[in-house]
């Protein structure tokens, strides 16, 4: 499977069903085909590299939810520039400043996987 930027982000964020767990899709290393998958075996939040190619197949047989913030259209609506440097929206306020956009969206998809209880391993 060849694997472009564009498919990673729509990847991001994106959930299906292993096991008969729910499975987050948090990050795609576009240079290493791998995917990082979140879940909770009863034990904790855990994130685990997948290969893309069984990323794409377990993703074509679900229905194709998205979680909260992840590579959802608005995401990027959340973003802004100010005079101090970039800015992400939050609940509970601006949050930054930030160097620049991918900084902001980086700190925003933390944001929003912290606040859901999940982190990442590659953090």
């Amino acid at each position: 499977m060849t694997l472009n930027a564009t498919l990673a982000k729509r990847y991001e964020g994106r959930l299906f069903v292993d096991d008969g767990r729910l499975h987050m899709i948090v990050e795609v290393d576009v240079d290493n085909s791998t995917a990082y998958v979140s879940s909770n075996d009863g034990s904790g939040p855990q994130v685990n590299p997948w290969p893309v190619t069984e990323v794409g197949n377990r993703l074509s047989s679900e229905n194709g939810l998205l979680l909260d913030g992840l590579a959802r259209a608005d995401e990027s609506e959340r973003l802004t520039e100010k005079e101090e440097g970039w800015f992400f929206t939050s609940r509970e306020g601006l949050q930054g400043p930030f160097k620049n956009h991918t900084q902001a969206g980086k700190a925003l998809k933390d944001y929003i996987l912290t606040t859901q209880g999940t982190t990442s391993a590659r953090h």
